[in-house]
């Protein structure tokens, strides 16, 4: 390669580098601002389409003034506070923003607590629009809702209510309790790790 090239290879990545962060740096004014105005709609259409970008923007950081940390409780719970989030479109964004999940206190807790809520209060809506989603979809979604940073069954608080959660769904989706029994082996097995 040339000289040329490479400060143009250079010059390219820097660009798109800041444009990332200009990216990155609007959606969080707008989570803000929507948030402020209480538009939920603008709001739920803004909030982290993958596990990733959630990660991203409410995860922990040393510099937690770079990203919207201390907003993630808030954020999170008016998200899930309109009865919208039940329509099939919303449904469809929290199976995707789940996709990939891993337990990491914080954002993903709060996260996870909602999507709990979901599936004690609503096991009919949940069983007819997880059955002809792919299962990894399935137990990534279900996993954020069992997480806990002590899945074992000597947690017998934690246990006896998946159980419960499971006695919901055994007589209206054997898909579900097949995956969440799967979504729970594999949380024992990473909290082990």
């Amino acid at each position: 390669m040339n000289k040329r090239t490479i400060i143009f290879i250079t010059i390219l990545l820097n660009t798109y580098a800041v444009m990332a962060q200009s990216s990155r740096d609007t959606k969080m004014e707008t989570l803000n601002v929507t948030f402020a105005q209480k538009d939920w709609k603008a709001f739920a259409e803004t909030f982290p389409e993958t596990f990733a970008e959630l990660m991203d923007l409410y995860g922990f950081k040393t510099d937690s003034s770079s990203n919207l940390y201390h907003e993630g409780w808030d954020h999170v719970m008016f998200l899930f506070s309109d009865d919208r989030i039940r329509e099939e479109c919303y449904l469809q964004k929290i199976l995707v923003l789940t996709e990939g999940f891993y337990w990491d206190a914080d954002v993903t807790s709060y996260l996870g607590y909602e999507v709990e809520q979901m599936l004690e209060m609503y096991p009919d809506l949940i069983s007819k629009f997880m059955e002809d989603k792919p299962d990894r979809l399935v137990k990534d979604f279900l996993k954020c809702a069992i997480a806990t940073p002590h899945p074992e069954p000597e947690n017998t608080l934690y246990y006896n209510h998946l159980l419960e959660i499971i006695g919901l769904y055994e007589e209206r989706s054997s898909k579900i309790v097949r995956l969440i029994r799967q979504a729970h082996q594999e949380l024992m097995y990473e909290w082990c790790e």
